[in-house]
């Protein structure tokens, strides 16, 4: 079988394993391979072949398909303020805020601030303090008899 061909029926038998949910022996006869292990190892190879993306650049395809779609809806937008199509309007400026909120998420603009925080006292310092400090305060409530009685 020519390579491309071969790679075609590993990218068939990956689809209907990952997509479709078939089990190996389907996908064999299916597709003709002489083995479950054959049909197995046809996707582990385009699987490496064809290795997913990293973050980043995952990032960058949903920001540049994010830019496209929402120029489209801007534009939607003016036409529909100028044909005075006030549904369109509010679904659109609905469609926009929704597209910019993903936008914020995607640029991390959502992100909580990160707090650093170092305890550098042990538990029996801490402790140890705690006491110190009521002790202070019950020292400094106690009323002599003594003045009491003027």
């Amino acid at each position: 079988m020519p390579l491309a061909d071969s790679r075609a029926r590993a990218e068939q038998a990956f689809v209907m394993r990952e997509v479709g949910m078939q089990s190996w022996s389907k996908i064999r006869d299916a597709l003709g391979f002489r083995s479950v292990g054959a049909a197995q190892l046809a996707v582990k190879r385009y699987r490496e072949r064809n290795p997913l993306p990293n973050a980043e650049s995952a990032r960058a395809g949903i920001v540049e398909r994010k830019r496209v779609t929402l120029g489209a809806a801007l534009r939607s937008l003016a036409e529909s303020q100028k044909a005075g199509d006030h549904q369109s309007v509010a679904r659109l400026i609905d469609v926009i805020t929704r597209a910019d909120a993903e936008m914020a998420k995607l640029y991390g603009l959502n992100a909580p601030d990160k707090l650093d925080v170092t305890v550098t006292q042990t538990p029996a310092a801490i402790i140890e303090d705690a006491r110190r400090r009521l002790l202070e305060v019950v020292d400094a409530e106690v009323i002599e008899p003594k003045e009491i009685e003027r």
